[in-house]
């Protein structure tokens, strides 16, 4: 196989995944058919073959790459606050953004597909995709962990908290209308508000 070749193949490979990803999260997995993706993709059931063994493969493919843009997000994001020298508050107001702007906006259709297909894959692909978001969890938690030692904030129960302010976040996929009044920006600075300054009224 030539480079050309080669080129045509991961281009080819990358329409797919698109238009699938499309189908699967306008009708759902289990009422897209190969041969729907073909008709989109422009291409014959056969030659879908030559890139995916099976529609299987595309999704577990698709929800590895979103997991993996997650878990990217994640990192990225912690590491570039934690050693910034910004106040916490700032911090996690970014973390958080950073994290809700790749799922809402870059990758607007993996939650659909997660909580609705992912039930379709085989345990152990099940097991690898849930990975992510554990990953995702404990790096969230640690972080949260570091500043209490640090006296950033105050002591509490971590894993309520750090499950909690993920739930937050990724709850907003059900309501978040990226054309209301809200900003995506405002919604987050809200939920790290309401984290930090709780809802007991201010007096004096």
């Amino acid at each position: 196989m030539n480079a050309n070749n080669g080129m045509q193949r991961h281009e080819t490979a990358q329409v797919i995944l698109w238009e699938a990803n499309e189908l699967f999260y306008s009708q759902g997995y289990e009422k897209t058919s190969m041969r729907e993706i073909a008709e989109r993709v422009g291409i014959s059931k056969a030659a879908m073959y030559h890139h995916f063994e099976n529609k299987e493969e595309i999704l577990y493919t698709l929800c590895t790459l979103g997991g993996e843009m997650m878990d990217e997000s994640m990192q990225g994001a912690i590491s570039r606050n934690e050693g910034s020298g910004a106040p916490i508050r700032e911090q996690l107001t970014d973390i958080l953004f950073d994290y809700t702007t790749t799922y809402l906006q870059h990758n607007k259709n993996f939650n659909k597909i997660l909580l609705h297909d992912i039930e379709s894959l085989p345990e152990e692909k099940k097991r690898v995709i849930k990975g992510y978001e554990k990953v995702n969890v404990h790096r969230l938690q640690n972080y949260l962990k570091r500043m209490m030692e640090r006296g950033y904030m105050r002591p509490c129960e971590l894993t309520t908290l750090t499950f909690t302010v993920f739930a937050s976040v990724h709850w907003l996929y059900f309501w978040y209308d990226p054309e209301g009044s809200l900003s995506l920006r405002s919604v987050v600075e809200n939920i790290v508000d309401a984290f930090w300054n709780g809802l007991k009224p201010v007096h004096g």
